[in-house]
């Protein structure tokens, strides 16, 4: 057994095959994530430029049997990204596990994250078995046998959850003496198409300011939100974010967007075809991606009023949605999500290596 550094073009491409071969008939998987195992292995965004990228396979008599990317950033912990192996794989992945202690301790860091793929704003999570598999566009999706394997050799486990939501019931779930309050303290505007940069890159320092304190949060630039969503500039309407203003500046968004996994072919991505599909056949199902609110307006009651105002404006074509992954430990969050859903949708799980020195700690 070895572990091996990706680093020739044969090896990158042998990395991608590995992903291939292993979904090769599950029919839900689709390779929209491939897209973004490929900005980190080829370093095609601002983001895995600035950060140090390493993609590694374990290998066993010249097979490759597991591989993943860690992603070396500012925070004092390494993501273990784009995590995938084959089945009955506990000595592969000890392999991986030992070789992230030595990463650790030679990058000084304090913990390995496993299940966040380089930013939260790419994906978080291993999808567990026992939980809805409907592959979705932004939500992680592996292999079923994944966390029961990763539960006998990662230590510590979190868990996120993704949320069901139907129109009717969120809104008759809202105080609406609470919500008239803060709309004469806040207005409201849409996303302006036509400055389409420059409205990305306000979500992206709203993103930024909102969510630093989030666990596993890597601070991504403004510029580099424009980079993510440019690429489906072409489909978005003004509605897919809404932003909340107090004195003419934005203190807060929501995004929301059709799924548009359902346009994507299985297994091969095909972004001619999808883009026909869409303009002839909208994605029926909604998912409400990020809700960001500036810390200082976080108590006044403008996050559930951005919720209000996107079920309003949507509801007509989207009676009903799904919400993106929610830390278990997040309160404020999982309570509101508990109150406005009408159930979980999806369990994810993390875990956590921590250094030899911090490990007593947690």
């Amino acid at each position: 057994m070895e572990i091996r550094e990706v680093k020739t073009k044969q090896e990158k491409k042998d990395f991608i095959r590995f992903v291939y071969d292993l979904y090769l008939g599950d029919p839900e998987y689709s390779d929209v994530n491939l897209t973004l195992v490929k900005i980190f292995l080829y370093r095609k965004d601002s983001f895995s430029k600035r950060h140090e990228i390493l993609p590694v396979q374990v290998l066993e008599e010249g097979e490759i049997k597991a591989e993943c990317i860690f992603v070396i950033d500012e925070t004092q912990e390494i993501k273990l990204s784009f995590l995938e192996f084959a089945p009955h794989a506990k000595l592969w992945l000890i392999a991986l596990r030992e070789y992230a202690r030595e990463l650790m301790r030679s990058r000084g860091k304090r913990k390995v994250v496993v299940g966040v793929n380089g930013q939260i704003s790419y994906g978080l999570g291993i999808l567990v078995k026992e939980t809805n598999r409907e592959f979705e566009f932004n939500s992680n999706y592996n292999r079923d046998y994944y966390a029961e394997e990763l539960d006998e050799v990662f230590p510590i486990k979190k868990r996120a959850f993704s949320y069901r939501y139907q129109a009717e019931h969120s809104l008759a779930m809202l105080d609406q003496a609470e919500l008239s309050k803060v709309r004469e303290q806040y207005d409201f505007r849409y996303l302006d198409v036509r400055h389409f940069r420059r409205d990305m890159e306000i979500m992206g320092e709203l993103c930024h300011e909102s969510l630093k304190a989030t666990p596993y949060y890597s601070e991504k630039k403004p510029y580099e939100m424009y980079e993510l969503m440019r690429e489906i500039q072409f489909l978005m309407k003004k509605e897919d974010v809404i932003f909340a203003m107090k004195d003419g500046k934005e203190i807060g968004f929501i995004f929301t967007h059709p799924d548009y996994a359902e346009q994507f072919d299985r297994p091969r991505l095909n972004y001619v075809t999808f883009y026909l599909r869409f303009l002839r056949h909208r994605p029926k199902g909604l998912i409400y991606n990020v809700i960001g609110v500036l810390p200082e307006h976080q108590s006044s009651g403008v996050a559930v009023a951005l919720i209000e105002k996107s079920i309003q404006m949507r509801k007509a074509k989207y009676p009903s949605g799904v919400s993106s992954f929610i830390l278990e430990d997040n309160l404020p969050s999982t309570k509101l999500c508990g109150k406005l859903s009408t159930g979980i949708h999806k369990e994810f799980r993390l875990y956590e290596l921590w250094s030899e020195q911090d490990v007593s700690e947690n």
